[in-house]
């Protein structure tokens, strides 16, 4: 069986059992990583914003080369490394816990817990969720819900068809880098772009991709690969054609850490509501089923063509 071929059926398996549990955060080794990248930071996130950024670009390389190291010698020494290639890849996925937090914090709106919603609210976006209105809980939602779902399922797997462990341990830990040191957090403002920057250059062909992919499932007339004056150009070309798919306006100022950053505004003109919930837990579920079949078809034809 064909390295690609294996990797294909590594992805199939570990999909089929994420899409029933999420590991919990006590026995993640992200905890850990979270820990270690927090500490490091409080001692070196000092002095000058140039020197800010000078040592989180240290810190960077320093703990990916520290991860690499450990995941190398880890495969290496394994008798069988496609065990080590599943594990790795369902702690690097995360579909059953984003479709968890939309369906929370659908169920708090519905039964008026606006508080309880803010809540949960925080584990799909890192704004300031106190001062929203319940269109505005609903619309970070649904930003928030997408891109994490670019960011945490789409690509994970595909950077793991293409490069293999290596590829997907480097990206994950400097995903989970660029998301405990966010740049839109005071803390963190110059310490964290570094690792921003490059997830922001990696993520940029995959959100396109996740576009590519909503505009097959609703309509390629909903696609956007325009711009529209959003700081990144993948994440506009995210955020827009989902507006466009569900109809509805995204955008617009937020805030971060009590400073407001203003935006332009995607998609309709018609504000998003409770009931645009639901259609986007079955937009992301749409999205996990096709990346499924794809897969599965994709390994079809590898055994077909190593026969």
């Amino acid at each position: 069986m064909c390295d690609l071929t294996l990797r294909l059926l590594v992805v199939l398996i570990v999909v089929l059992i994420e899409r029933r549990f999420a590991i919990d955060a006590s026995y993640h080794p992200g905890t850990l990583w979270r820990f270690i990248a927090l500490k490091l930071a409080k001692k070196t996130a000092k002095n000058s914003p140039k020197q800010q950024r000078l040592s989180g670009a240290i810190s960077t390389v320093m703990l990916l080369f520290i991860g690499i190291i450990i995941v190398y010698t880890i495969l290496v020494f394994a008798i069988y490394p496609w065990f080590f290639d599943a594990i790795f890849l369902l702690l690097a996925i995360n579909s059953y816990s984003i479709l968890r937090h939309c369906k929370s914090v659908y169920q708090s709106l519905k039964h008026n817990k606006k508080n309880l919603a803010k809540e949960q609210l925080t584990s799909l976006c890192v704004r300031d969720t106190q001062s929203l209105s319940t269109m505005g809980i609903v619309k970070a939602t649904i930003e928030g819900a997408i891109q994490q779902f670019s960011l945490n399922y789409l690509i994970p797997i595909t950077l793991y068809l293409l490069t293999g462990s290596i590829g997907l341990i480097v990206y994950g830990l400097l995903n989970a880098l660029a998301r405990y040191w966010n740049p839109k957090q005071k803390a963190w403002r110059h310490f964290g772009k570094f690792p921003q920057y490059l997830i922001g250059l990696i993520s940029l062909p995959f959100h396109c991709l996740q576009a590519l992919l909503i505009a097959f499932l609703f309509g390629f007339k909903h696609l956007s690969i325009k711009r529209n004056s959003w700081h990144r150009f993948g994440t506009g070309a995210l955020l827009t054609t989902t507006a466009n798919a569900m109809n509805r306006e995204l955008g617009g100022a937020v805030m971060y850490d009590g400073i407001k950053i203003r935006r332009p505004k995607l998609g309709a003109s018609y504000h998003p509501d409770i009931a645009d919930l639901p259609h986007l837990y079955r937009l992301l579920k749409k999205l996990r089923q096709s990346i499924l079949i794809v897969v599965f078809i994709t390994f079809l034809f590898s055994i077909l063509l190593s026969l």
